[in-house]
C-alpha cells in the first residue's frame, strides 16, 4: 500500500487551496494568550490556504475547522499537511508555547509531526478509539519548545499527517484543525503533550543533584528548559541525569522517544 500511495503522490500531485491567509500576528501589546481560529470564514485568522491534501487524502473545508478525510473506506494512507507562519512586531523577543486545538473522528487513527523552524519537531500518534463515525474527538497537540518570537524573524510552522487509517468514514474529515493558540511566557504542560502511549515519571522529584526517568518506550533524547523557555541542556539516555550544577528552581524536562514526547516540570532543591 505504501509503494501504491507513492505512485499516486507521484501522479496526482497535492490538492492546493487557495488563499490570501496562512499568516498570524501575536500582539506584542495584547493578552498573553491569544488564539486563532481556522476556517473558511472571513473572520477566521487561518483559512483554507494553510491546508494542502496529497495522494489520496481529500481536502475539507468548514466554517470553524480545515480538514482532511480519506477517499474511500479502504484507504490505509491518506496524507495531508498544513502550513502557516507565526510573527511578530515586538522587538523584543517573546518566548511563548504553542497550542493545536484539533480533533478527530473515535474510528480512524492518525500520525505525524509538528515542526517549526529551527526546533526539533514533535511526532504525535492518536489511535482508534472505536467506530462511531458521528462522534469527534478532541485530540489537542502543544509543540515540544518553547518558541521564540521577534520582529523580522517569523517562524513557519508545518503539522504533517503521515498516516491516516479510516474505518467507514469517507462523508465527513478523519482529523482537522481547529484553532492555534499562542501563549505568553507559557510554561509546557506538565501533562502528556502528545496521547502516543509514552508513560514516563521523574524520580525524586524535588532533585537535588540528579534524576532517573522511568519510561515505557525507550528514551530517544531528554531537553531541559529553564522557567523561561530557554534550553538549558540535553541528554541523550542515562542512568542518572546529573543537574548538580544547576541553580534551585522550577525546569521542565522534554522527553522524546520514538513515538512522541511528554514534558515533566522537575523542582530543582
Amino acid at each position: 500500500m505504501k509503494k501504491q500511495l507513492l505512485f499516486t503522490l507521484a501522479f496526482l500531485g497535492a490538492i492546493t487551496f487557495a488563499s490570501a491567509q496562512t499568516e498570524i500576528s501575536f500582539d506584542e501589546t495584547g493578552t498573553d494568550i491569544q488564539s486563532f481560529t481556522v476556517g473558511q470564514q472571513s473572520s477566521d485568522d487561518l483559512d483554507e490556504g494553510i491546508l494542502t491534501a496529497g495522494g489520496t487524502g481529500v481536502a475539507v473545508s468548514n466554517n470553524s475547522f480545515m480538514g482532511i478525510r480519506s477517499d474511500t473506506p479502504t484507504d490505509d494512507g491518506a496524507t495531508g499537511t498544513w502550513i502557516f507562519t507565526i510573527s511578530t512586531t515586538s522587538t523584543t523577543a517573546i518566548n511563548a508555547t504553542l497550542d493545536l486545538d484539533m480533533a478527530k473522528r473515535p474510528g480512524c487513527s492518525v500520525s505525524g509531526t509538528v515542526s517549526v523552524s529551527g526546533y526539533t519537531a514533535t511526532p504525535f500518534s492518536f489511535s482508534s478509539d472505536g467506530t462511531d463515525v458521528s462522534a469527534v474527538m478532541d485530540t489537542p497537540i502543544q509543540f515540544g519548545s518553547i518558541i521564540s518570537l521577534v520582529n523580522g524573524s517569523p517562524l513557519t510552522v508545518t503539522i504533517t499527517l503521515n498516516e491516516m487509517l479510516n474505518i467507514d468514514n469517507t462523508a465527513t474529515s478523519i482529523f482537522r484543525l481547529e484553532n492555534v493558540t499562542l501563549e505568553r511566557n507559557g510554561s509546557l504542560s506538565v501533562e502528556e503533550v502528545s496521547t502516543n502511549n509514552t508513560v514516563a515519571n521523574i524520580s525524586p522529584n524535588p532533585v537535588t543533584n540528579s534524576f532517573q526517568i522511568h519510561s515505557n518506550k525507550r528514551i530517544e533524547r531528554v531537553e531541559l528548559y529553564n522557567i523561561t523557555g530557554r534550553l538549558i541542556k540535553t541528554f541523550n539516555e542515562e542512568a542518572n541525569y546529573n543537574i548538580s550544577d544547576l541553580s534551585a528552581g522550577i525546569y521542565i524536562a522534554n522527553i522524546k522517544t520514538q513515538l512522541g514526547s511528554q514534558t515533566i516540570k522537575i523542582v530543582k532543591d
